[in-house]
Parts: structure tokens; C-alpha cells; sequence
């Protein structure tokens, strides 16, 4: 009977049972097979062992404020990076090769990125840390102090030795890498300190060369060159003042010495006085115009007169003569003295007065030579004349030193002159000399400091890792877990089952039961017709039968295909299944 309706009949607990018992061929098919798939993955999923060991990250042993280490990196990044130095193809395929951990089939069914890939799926690394105080702030913070290395595997004994073998791997470039760590930093900083040696002696040579090139305009020196600017000066004023004060008393000595005779009055041993030339030239001239009085002219005593007035007379006309070439030739001096105070010795007047000096020279040299030397023994007078030598010798004393503190006052103030621009190239070559030392000696300081932690590391004295849990050959499999499969496996077939129950209840359009009927044509029933089973209905649920086995024998083949190319070579797994059963 078909008839179809949108109506909801509503059903009670023996309709429910009635379904079951109408679908319990649909339904016990559903969850055997879904056991059975859930069972055979229970029993032949193979098992996977961890083998696990606990590595100590050590602190340094000497305190970190004595020396410090060149390595600065956090414990997280230096085992994260140890890993990846670990972790290369090269090194993985040589565990593999060497621990013989996958089948020649699977080598050569995956590439050699695929073999990496699953044995870096294989390694977990987990930090380990706990609840330290900072010594810098004094806060509460968590740090790494430890950390877990484990590899998972199909057989105890391998991972066991894979896991030991990592860890060889992890301390040696864990040593390695710190070691080459402290040696590059202080080769490195060893590097840059000799060429920053070799720059610094550079600017120092610099230094050198503009100090002995500009040695008295440099700015240190510009206080200096100021006083003695100031003190030359303030020299040559006082210089000046007596001069001036000399001249004065030159002029007075020079009077005084004018009135005095240079000879003076000679006794004889009989008590009479010896005039000098002049007084005998009077006394002579006296005499003779007393007797010329007298006598006549060819009178002896007039002759002898006139002769001896007549040498006289030229004696003394030659000292006259001398006496003013010397008195031209000390004005001639004076004024050239003065001249070269006020001029440079280039100037047309210094050359002028220098020729006339040097010609009245000459006149008084030729002078003298025709006149007798006459040496002065009146006191006085060689009083007077030695002050007036001695006044004139401090003068030209004067004089030159006048001469010489001009040229300190020019040279002084072309040094000042030039100092602006000495000292705007002085402080640009001081900067860079200060800046290259500082960084010399900050640098060395460094150098110092990455020469300690280089033998901090070379001595086992640094940071380390220290292996404080060695692994151990894993006695039961990490996973599967078979009998929560199992447990699973039941509860999902029970479950599909049920579902598959309905489905087909739901996808059938036939009517069962009276009440159906009733609640579909609203009439009640009269009589209840019992199920006969007719030949041709036995043959159908045969078919159907065969069917169904056969569709559960084509998801077990499916399924074992499946794990075949995906989870485990079969004979892998009949392997293993063998040596768990005990009979290989």
C-alpha cells in the first residue's frame, strides 16, 4: 500500500521497537561494519614510542657583574636556532641512514624533503620554565631554565638511540656555537680596534704636523699671546720713556763735557806745571804780542814765537775739525735711532740718515788719521766722557731692544690675526681626534670584556646546557590508544546504526501498523492481516544481503588500502603485529 502524506504521525515505544525490529538487518549491518573498521584500526594502527630527555640551562659560574658573556641572545632563541642548525636535510637523512628508521620502499616512495619533514614532525622541543626574580628590576618574571628533547618513533630501541643522538647534536653545537660566537665577536672587535689604532696614530700625525706648522697661532696659546703682547707693549713704552730720559742727560753730559779740557795740567819733577796745547797756544800768543812789542820782526825770539804759534795753530785746527766730524757723526746717529723707531728699516729716511752716517764715519776716520791721538787725563773730563759713552751704549742697548719688541708686536699680532682660522681647523682635526679616541678606548674596553667571555666559553665557565634527565627506551607506546578506539569504534556503530535505521524508515514509503492507517484515513481497522513471507521475498533479502557483505568487504579493502599508502606499509605492520604477538 502507497499512499504518501505531510502529516506527522506521532509514534510511542513499540513503534520505536517495531522500527528497530523492522530495520535490524540495515541497523546490526551499519554498526558491524563500522566495529569492525574501529577494531581493525585499534589493532593495527601501529604504535608510536616517545623516548624524552630533560637538558639544564646552566647560568655562567662566575657572576655576570665581573664578566659578562658575549652571547646575548634569550634561552628560547638559542634553542629555537640550534634546532634549525640541527634540523637540516643533510643531518637528517644521515640519522636515518645511519639508525636505518624508515623501509627502502618508503625511502624510495618520498623525496628527501618528505623523509625531513616527517622526522622534524617526529622532534618536539618544550621549554621548561619557572618563576624567577629579575636581578635588574627585582620583579617577578618567568624564565627558561630547562628544557624537554623527545623524538616518536615505531620501535623503543631506535628512538631510544635517535633521542641520544639529538641530544649529542644539541650540546656539541650548542658548544660550537657559542665558542664560534665569542671568537668572532672578539676577532671582530680586535679588527676594528686596530684600524681604528691606525686612524687614530693618523689624526695624531695630523696633530702633530698642523701644531709645528701653526705652533704659535694655535687657540692655547692665544691667552699667552695676548700678555705678551700686552707686556711688550707696555716694554716699549718704559723703552721710550727712558730713552727720552737719556737723551736729556746725553745732552747735559755732552754740555758740560764741551766746557772742560780733555788734557790736563802736567807738573814736572821740579814743581812747574806743563800747559796743554791750547793753554800754550794763548800763553804763546800772549807772549808774542808783548815781545812784538819789543822787538822787530826778524827778532829770534819773534821767529821762535811765530813758529811754535804756527804748529800750534795747525794741532789744534785738526782736533777742531775731528772734534766736528764727531759731533756731526753723533747727531747723524741720534736721529737714525730716532728714525727707526718711528720707520721699518726699508723705509727712505732709515736709508738716507745710514749713508749719511756712514759717510761721516769715513770723514772721521780720515780726520784722526791725520791727527795725533790725544788721550784725555783730566778727571773730569774722562768722568764725564765715560757717562756719556755709557749713556750712548744704553741707548743703542735700547735701541735694538726697541727693534726687537716691534717685531714680537708684529709677530704677536699676525699670530692673533690668524688664529680664528687655525683654531676653526684645529678643532675640526680635535673632534675627530677626541671622537676616534673615546671610541678607541669605549672599543677597547669591549675588546677587553669579549676577550674574558672568549675564555669564559673556552673554559666551560659560561652558560651551558647540561643534560640532567638522559633518555630512557620507552616501555609503553605513546599512542594509540587502542581500547578508547575500541570504545569509540562500539559507540559510533551503535550510533550510525541507529541512524541508519532511520534513514531507512524514512526513505521507505510504505505504511505499517493500525495506527498508521488510522491516523492516514481516520477510520479504525476492522481486522489485522499477520506478514507472510512469500519464496520471492527470501530470494531479494539474499541479494541483498550479499550486497551488503559485499559493500563491507570493499570499505575494508578501501580502508586497508588507505593505511597501506598513508599511515604504514602493510608488511611493516604485519611486522610489527608479529614481534607484538611474540611470534617473530
Amino acid at each position: 500500500m502507497n499512499i504518501e502524506t505531510d502529516e506527522e504521525v506521532g509514534k510511542s515505544l513499540s513503534d520505536y521497537l517495531a522500527l528497530a525490529k523492522r530495520r535490524k538487518r540495515i541497523m546490526a549491518i551499519t554498526a558491524a561494519i563500522l566495529f569492525v573498521v574501529g577494531l581493525l584500526a585499534a589493532v593495527l594502527w601501529p604504535a608510536t614510542y616517545r623516548s624524552t630527555a630533560v637538558i639544564l640551562i646552566e647560568s655562567q659560574d662566575i657572576p655576570p657583574d665581573l664578566i659578562r658573556s658575549t652571547i646575548t641572545s634569550y634561552a628560547v632563541q638559542r634553542i629555537e636556532e640550534i634546532k634549525q642548525r640541527i634540523m637540516t636535510t643533510g643531518n637528517i637523512m644521515s640519522v636515518v641512514q645511519r639508525f636505518e628508521l624508515y623501509s627502502d620502499r618508503e625511502l624510495n616512495r618520498l623525496t628527501r624533503s618528505e623523509i625531513s619533514k616527517k622526522f622534524r614532525d617526529n622532534v618536539s622541543v618544550e621549554p621548561i620554565s619557572a618563576d624567577v626574580i629579575d636581578p635588574r628590576s627585582g620583579n617577578p618574571t618567568k624564565a627558561v631554565i630547562a628544557f624537554k628533547l623527545a623524538f616518536d618513533g615505531d620501535e623503543p630501541q631506535k628512538v631510544h638511540k635517535v633521542t641520544n643522538e639529538l641530544i649529542t647534536l644539541y650540546l656539541n653545537e650548542n658548544l660550537r656555537g657559542r665558542t664560534e660566537q665569542s671568537n668572532s665577536t672578539s676577532d671582530f672587535l680586535s679588527s676594528e680596534l686596530k684600524s681604528l689604532d691606525t686612524l687614530l696614530k693618523d689624526l695624531e700625525s695630523q696633530l702633530s704636523t698642523f701644531k709645528e706648522k701653526n705652533k704659535g697661532s694655535l687657540p692655547e696659546l692665544n691667552g699667552y699671546n695676548l700678555n705678551t703682547l700686552d707686556r711688550s707693549e707696555h716694554e716699549l713704552i718704559e723703552i721710550k720713556t727712558r730713552m727720552q730720559d737719556l737723551e736729556s742727560r746725553k745732552i747735559e753730559l755732552a754740555s758740560q763735557l764741551a766746557q772742560l779740557n780733555p788734557s790736563a795740567p802736567t807738573i814736572l819733577a821740579d814743581g812747574k806745571a806743563v800747559l796743554s796745547d791750547s793753554d800754550r797756544l794763548r800763553a804763546l800768543q800772549s807772549d808774542y804780542r808783548r815781545k812784538a812789542a819789543i822787538y822787530s820782526p826778524d827778532h829770534p825770539d819773534l821767529m821762535r814765537l811765530n813758529r811754535e804759534i804756527s804748529v800750534l795753530l795747525q794741532t789744534q785746527g785738526n782736533n777742531n775739525d775731528a772734534k766736528d766730524v764727531g759731533k756731526q757723526l753723533q747727531v747723524a746717529r741720534d736721529q737714525l735711532a730716532q728714525a727707526r723707531e718711528k720707520y721699518t728699516g726699508e723705509h727712505p729716511e732709515i736709508k738716507k740718515l745710514t749713508e749719511v752716517v756712514s759717510k761721516l764715519e769715513i770723514e772721521l776716520q780720515n780726520a784722526n788719521r791725520g791727527t795725533p791721538e790725544v788721550i784725555p787725563d783730566n778727571p773730569s773730563y774722562v768722568l764725564l766722557d765715560t757717562q756719556l759713552k755709557s749713556i750712548e751704549s744704553e741707548i743703542a742697548s735700547l735701541v735694538t731692544k726697541s727693534q726687537l719688541l716691534k717685531e714680537n708686536i708684529k709677530e704677536n699680532e699676525q699670530l692673533l690675526l690668524k688664529a680664528p682660522s687655525v683654531e676653526r681647523d684645529y678643532q675640526v682635526l680635535l673632534r675627530d681626534y677626541d671622537n676616534t679616541r673615546l671610541k678607541y678606548r669605549e672599543l677597547s674596553e669591549k675588546q677587553m670584556q669579549a676577550e674574558l667571555g672568549k675564555s669564559l666559553e673556552q673554559e666551560r665557565k659560561g652558560e651551558r646546557f647540561t643534560l640532567i634527565q638522559p633518555p630512557e627506551i620507552p616501555e609503553e607506546p605513546l599512542s594509540p590508544n587502542r581500547i578508547a578506539i575500541v570504545f569509540i569504534a562500539l559507540v559510533l556503530a551503535i550510533g550510525f546504526g541507529v541512524v541508519a535505521g532511520i534513514i531507512a524508515e524514512a526513505l521507505d514509503p510504505k505504511v505499517y501498523g493500525e495506527k498508521s492507517i488510522e491516523a492516514i484515513t481516520g477510520i479504525s481497522a476492522l481486522v489485522l492481516v499477520p506478514f507472510y513471507e512469500i519464496p520471492v521475498d527470501d530470494s531479494v533479502r539474499k541479494k541483498s544481503t550479499l550486497w551488503i557483505f559485499a559493500g563491507i568487504a570493499v570499505v575494508v579493502l578501501i580502508f586497508i588500502v588507505l593505511f597501506n599508502f598513508f599511515v604504514k606499509p602493510l608488511d611493516v605492520t604485519w611486522f610489527l603485529l608479529l614481534h607484538k604477538l611474540g611470534l617473530n
